[in-house]
């Protein structure tokens, strides 16, 4: 006898009443910037929506749509409010799971839901001309709307950012055949990122975009899928419109690039177009980070300020109470193959060409203390047979 299903109360069920059944555009440019949301984030989706909103043009048009289907009806209207003052903004929701439900069943490798939302939106904005997606842990600091202003050719697909922390791990613990991309040097991260959606769905179904993730598992899920599919075929914006600042995670991966995209990154802390906190810390953990201090300025004026404060602060609490630490891998394999012992000298032989102390180390430490997907790098990027 099948097991009855577990009803919802009332007040677990989302009030969707205020989204959009169908995605139409609002103005005659027919752009749109989209924000993919799942509840949690919305608090710190409001700092970087009032940043946008900081910088907009009077004679500009602005449509904004979050995909989401976690925003119940009272945070909806809180967003709302944020952009009532501004007559030229339109903010939408719109929840694009009973489109792609059925790509997530049949799917060999059970991604993120929010992943498979962004790698729908060229047929979920079907009656666009060009859609800006960004991620909710950015900071804008120009117009974003010179974005949209952005020519594509007919084969051009999607527009972005060199991605500096993906080319300097590379050279760190990324197998560079694992995606057997021609063109390496040019993938771009996926946090700001234009869409050509008229010449990708001129050339590509969705149900062969979505039957990806059924052939290939990826490390960096839609992020990876978009650079594969679209090699050599991506527009290279400004590197200023996605800037990682210092004291992140990335700046280790950014030091491996050349001396000249060092300098770039450099040049370009100076000036940024867009902040983007990518990987971690996050400035709501830790509000040091670099442009931390701009991203609270436009958090205080936040109606979740508090709630950021609140999170932050039980993140705090929780990693004192329960005594834990990040644990330091490289001291560990500092530890385990300490200098000049048998073990060392043993690995160095397995592998000369990274005899040199500091490369070494990486090495070992990206060998044994790292959890990629083993599927995924035994097979290289390969298709893997059902």
């Amino acid at each position: 006898m099948d097991k009855p299903k577990k009803l919802k109360k009332e007040w677990e069920i989302v009030n969707k009443s205020l989204y959009e059944k169908s995605l139409q555009p609002s103005f005659n440019d027919k752009c749109a910037i989209t924000f993919v949301l799942s509840e949690q984030y919305i608090p710190y989706f409001t700092v970087t929506l009032i940043s946008i909103l900081d910088y907009i043009s009077k004679d500009k048009e602005y449509e904004i749509v979050v995909l989401t289907s976690e925003i119940d009806l009272h945070d909806c209207n809180i967003l709302l409010d944020l952009v009532r003052p501004y007559p030229n903004v339109r903010l939408k929701f719109f929840d694009p799971k009973p489109y792609v439900k059925e790509y997530i069943k049949n799917s060999r490798f059970k991604y993120l839901y929010l992943n498979y939302f962004k790698l729908a939106i060229p047929w979920l904005f079907k009656d666009y001309n060009l859609v800006l997606n960004l991620g909710a842990d950015i900071l804008a600091r120009k117009d974003v709307y010179e974005l949209l202003e952005t020519k594509f050719t007919d084969q051009e697909y999607i527009g972005g950012v060199v991605d500096l922390g993906y080319l300097g791990r590379l050279k760190m613990d990324i197998p560079l055949e694992e995606l057997d991309l021609k063109h390496p040097d040019g993938y771009v991260n996926a946090d700001v990122l234009l869409f050509a959606v008229e010449n990708i769905r001129r050339d590509f179904s969705a149900d062969y975009v979505m039957g990806l993730w059924q052939e290939y598992k990826f490390r960096c899920a839609e992020q990876d899928a978009f650079n594969v599919l679209f090699d050599g075929k991506i527009k290279h914006l400004d590197s200023r419109w996605n800037v990682y600042p210092i004291r992140m995670a990335s700046v280790e991966h950014i030091m491996e690039n050349s001396k000249e995209k060092i300098q770039e990154w450099k040049s370009n802390l100076k000036n940024p177009f867009i902040v983007h906190y990518a990987a971690f810390p996050k400035p709501w953990d830790y509000p040091l980070v670099g442009e931390g201090k701009s991203w609270w300025e436009c958090a205080r004026r936040s109606p979740y300020y508090e709630e950021i404060i609140r999170k932050m602060c039980l993140l705090s609490m929780r990693g004192e109470l329960n005594g834990r630490k990040r644990l330091n891998m490289r001291q560990i394999a500092e530890k385990v193959f300490p200098e000049d012992s048998d073990r060392r000298l043993m690995l160095r032989k397995w592998f000369p060409k990274y005899s040199k102390q500091r490369e070494f180390i990486k090495k070992i430490y990206y060998l044994f203390f790292t959890n990629p997907n083993s599927e995924w790098n035994k097979k290289f990027g390969k298709m893997i047979k059902k």
